[in-house]
């Protein structure tokens, strides 16, 4: 099986509010970049349970799927039964993400999918978690960028120091290189997305700036 038959099968593994199968897969477009982008054997986090997740078994990859709905994973299991697909790469990691990634061993991450919950701060918990162990040169994906939280998350990165954008899917996703380790989370002022939208009179002066220098060098020794 490959990425061509999974979007023919197009499985439904989710319900709307009326409790009646619906497919909230990612984008096409998603679902290639990680098809392109993953081979046997590398590592990888999403948020979020679906399509993705088997495109990332497909892949060989050695994966972790952070969802709290046990029974899309129970779908997911059943179709890949029946269709031969190994899911012997993949850890299903039951749970709210911010409850579960705080107590997963992530590390030299290629790909990370941010595709769980949409509400506020979730997003930006998700980043928090999948930052650091993403390694420099591996993939940050934010799928639902129509969604507030999503484009925020966007915007934030498109003006962060160790983020390069490398692709964007209007109104639907973005995918984020990371081009440079990441330190211990800044604050506001060092932040220019955060920075640029504070109000003047807040901006802080040059002892403040030279005393986040002296905390970041402290850190780094």
């Amino acid at each position: 099986m490959d990425l061509r038959a999974l979007l023919r099968d197009a499985p439904a593994f989710h319900v709307d509010e009326g409790l009646r199968p619906v497919s909230l897969q990612a984008s096409t477009d998603v679902l290639k970049t990680i098809d392109a982008a993953l081979g046997p054997g590398q590592r990888s986090v999403e948020t979020g349970a679906g399509l993705s997740t088997i495109v990332f078994a497909l892949r060989g990859a050695d994966h972790v799927c952070v969802t709290p709905a046990v029974s899309e994973v129970e779908k997911i299991r059943a179709y890949c039964a029946a269709r031969a697909v190994d899911l012997g790469g993949v850890r299903f990691a039951i749970g709210r993400s911010e409850d579960v990634l705080p107590t997963l061993s992530l590390r030299d991450l290629d790909v990370a999918l941010i595709d769980g919950g949409h509400g506020f701060p979730t997003p930006f918990v998700d980043w928090c978690y999948m930052a650091e162990p993403l390694r420099v040169g591996g993939l940050l994906v934010i799928d639902d960028i129509h969604l507030w939280t999503g484009r925020v998350l966007r915007d934030f990165l498109s003006e962060e120091p160790g983020w390069t954008m490398r692709a964007e899917f209007p109104m639907r996703a973005v995918v984020f290189e990371k081009t440079a380790p990441m330190p211990a989370l800044p604050e506001w002022f060092a932040q220019p997305f955060v920075r640029r939208r504070s109000h003047r009179a807040a901006t802080p002066g040059h002892a403040l700036r030279k005393l986040w220098g002296l905390a970041r060098g402290a850190r780094r020794r």
